[in-house]
């Protein structure tokens, strides 16, 4: 366990020089002073209604920052953070390994933009109590850590990443006021049945809604909306429910699901826009997708507007020259511009402490700690009746969460992003 205080510990110029001095620090030192990753179900889950928790009254008194609180019958130290990572040390003997970097780069990252987000708000006076834990990616010890005293009087507990390993922790750890976040899982917080967990990362599910009300929004009179199933499993999770969402914000539109390329033909219109939905983003499928659209496209009478599965993202479309012609569309939780200044800033000062490039965890745990961060140090242990309130806007993530009280808390904010001259750009 590490503690720290709004000082990063000085690290050396690779990750494996970082592996062995987190190891060193986990092992014998306290200093004063960055997808997990599984396909979710396809259950009801985030559909059932979120409840807004009424804002914490504003005359009444916020404790002062590291004051010790008696919350339900548990101490509360008003500063104290507990970060629960797989570093995964445990399995390290000996000289450290590239393999052994790799396993535990995704704890590393996430850790190393958390702090300089802490690094960032101890200049506007919030100054925290960080305790950094090795969660060793283990169901079992995850399950001691629930009552560990490096974690019982914290006022927020960010981890587990795991899935298993967040029910576990979140089984045991007693004090349910006190947030536990999901930072990376992709799972439904349904799944969990935890009421005090907040997940950071949209579900697959949230990716349908949103782009479900996007297209709708596009719909006019004359037009078609083509729902491509391919059968795999990514569009069975995808297009759950797809053609009802649209419904409920357009009940005038024309849609149509279709389970292959000539019946996709056979439906396409003349008189508008043909809006083609596509629930896979397997790379194959994709691409006979677009072939045949490439063929349909010879026809000055056919109008395409495509949208996709979030994974989209991950592919390359360089050989396909009608790219931008059909304005690819899809979601997505990462939203970094790397041309913003002050993402400049971020990457220059993660390289600077670093010594390496920023990953996507990075950014995440950045985002999260000045989130948090600053809610805390604002409202207290009260910071918990504000997140259906504030929302935030990061470098990577934005965050707007919603309450289901047997469930806790789901992040619904995910930007529209538009394939244009060879990437995807936001809208």
């Amino acid at each position: 366990m590490i503690s720290v205080q709004n000082r990063p510990l000085q690290l050396s110029g690779n990750k494996i020089w970082v592996a062995a001095l987190v190891a060193l620090c986990l092992a014998s030192c306290t200093t004063k002073k960055s997808t997990v990753l599984r396909s979710p179900s396809s259950g009801q889950g985030e559909q059932q209604t979120a409840v807004t928790k009424p804002a914490v009254d504003k005359d009444k008194t916020v404790a002062k920052v590291g004051d010790i609180q008696d919350v339900n019958g548990h101490a509360v130290k008003n500063n104290r953070i507990a970060l629960l990572l797989p570093f995964e040390l445990s399995g390290i003997a000996g000289s450290i390994t590239k393999e052994d970097v790799e396993r535990s780069s995704l704890a590393l990252d996430f850790y190393q933009g958390f702090q300089l987000g802490l690094d960032k708000i101890a200049k506007e006076g919030a100054l925290f109590d960080l305790q950094v834990i090795d969660s060793r990616d283990n169901v079992a010890y995850n399950a001691t850590l629930g009552t560990s005293v490096n974690v019982k009087d914290a006022v927020l507990v960010v981890g587990p990443v795991y899935p298993r390993e967040i029910k576990s922790f979140g089984q045991t750890f007693a004090n349910k006021n006190v947030l536990q976040v999901s930072p990376l899982a992709a799972t439904m917080a349904s799944e969990f049945s935890l009421p005090n967990l907040v997940s950071i990362t949209p579900s697959i599910r949230t990716h349908s809604e949103t782009l479900a009300k996007y297209v709708a929004d596009q719909y006019y009179t004359g037009d078609q909306i083509l729902v491509y199933d391919a059968g795999d499993d990514e569009s069975k999770q995808f297009l759950v429910n797809f053609v009802s969402e649209i419904s409920k914000v357009n009940a005038q539109a024309k849609v149509k699901t279709v389970y292959n390329l000539a019946e996709l033909d056979n439906s396409l219109v003349l008189t508008g826009s043909n809006h083609i939905v596509s629930g896979t983003a397997n790379k194959n499928l994709v691409k006979a997708l677009l072939d045949n659209m490439d063929e349909r496209f010879l026809n000055p009478g056919n109008q395409f507007k495509l949208y996709g599965h979030p994974n989209m993202a991950k592919l390359s479309f360089e050989n396909f020259e009608n790219m931008d012609f059909y304005g690819l569309t899809i979601t997505s939780s990462n939203l970094v511009n790397e041309s913003d200044s002050d993402t400049r800033k971020f990457i220059g000062n993660y390289k600077s402490a670093y010594k390496v490039d920023p990953s996507e965890f990075s950014y995440k745990g950045y985002d999260a700690a000045l989130y948090f961060g600053r809610l805390i140090h604002k409202y207290g242990v009260d910071y918990v009746s504000r997140m259906t309130q504030d929302k935030f806007s990061g470098l990577n993530s934005d965050y707007k969460f919603e309450f289901y009280p047997k469930w806790g808390y789901a992040n619904r904010a995910l930007g529209i992003m538009v394939y244009h001259n060879k990437k995807f750009e936001r809208k």
